[in-house]
Order: structure tokens, then sequence, then C-alpha cells
């Protein structure tokens, strides 16, 4: 899969990946792509940790009531308690993340350089 800045990866991209990668139909793709995201989903909606190795883990954490303030309006209000989800990538995932960036900016170094 090719990066893309100009839009955002979505479930058709994935069923695609799928379908090249594997030669499956495209329906049968599909419905592994909703079914593999609604796993996830359930799981998390029971309070169940998710952890894919390599990739990271989803987690639902509670979050206390707070005092916040409204900018517009300069009031105090205040925000209820609830719950969020939270991603924690896989150590393996940020390595190669990092990776990918240091060698970015060691290239756009070496352009400024050449052009000066």
């Amino acid at each position: 899969m090719q990066p893309r800045r100009d839009r955002t990866l979505t479930r058709a991209d994935l069923a695609d990946a799928v379908v090249r990668a594997t030669g499956l139909p495209r329906a049968d793709t599909a419905k592994f792509v909703a079914l593999f995201l609604d796993l996830i989903c359930e799981a998390l909606l029971r309070g169940e940790p998710v952890l894919l190795s390599g990739f990271g883990k989803f987690t639902i954490v509670p979050r206390a009531a707070r005092r916040a303030r409204n900018v517009r309006a300069g009031v105090e209000v205040m925000v209820a308690p609830r719950l969020a989800l939270v991603f924690r990538p896989a150590a393996g995932l940020v390595d190669q993340l990092n990776a990918k960036t240091s060698a970015t900016s060691a290239q756009d170094e070496a352009r400024k350089s050449a052009s000066a």
C-alpha cells in the first residue's frame, strides 16, 4: 500500500488491500474487514482491552468529572465523567514510525544543504 497524504485510509481501502493480497472476492473481503472491526468494537463495549501484537493495544479508561472553561462565553462548566478509548501503539510500530521520520528528516536536510 502506498502512503497517501491526501486522504484517510477507509474500510474500502482495507478490503481492496486484502483482495490484492489474497485474490479473494471483494465482497468476501469487505465482510471480513467489517467483521474484524465489529469484533474489536464488541470487545471494547464489554470493557475488554484489545491487543493486536505488533500494532498496539486499545483500552477503555474512565475520565473523572472536571471543571473546564467555555472560552467563547468565558464561564466555567462542569464536564461529566466519561469513558475514553485509549490506543497505545506497540513499541515496534513506534520504532518504525520514528525510523521513517528520521530518514525523511535526513533526506530533507540533504536536499536543503545541496541547494544552498
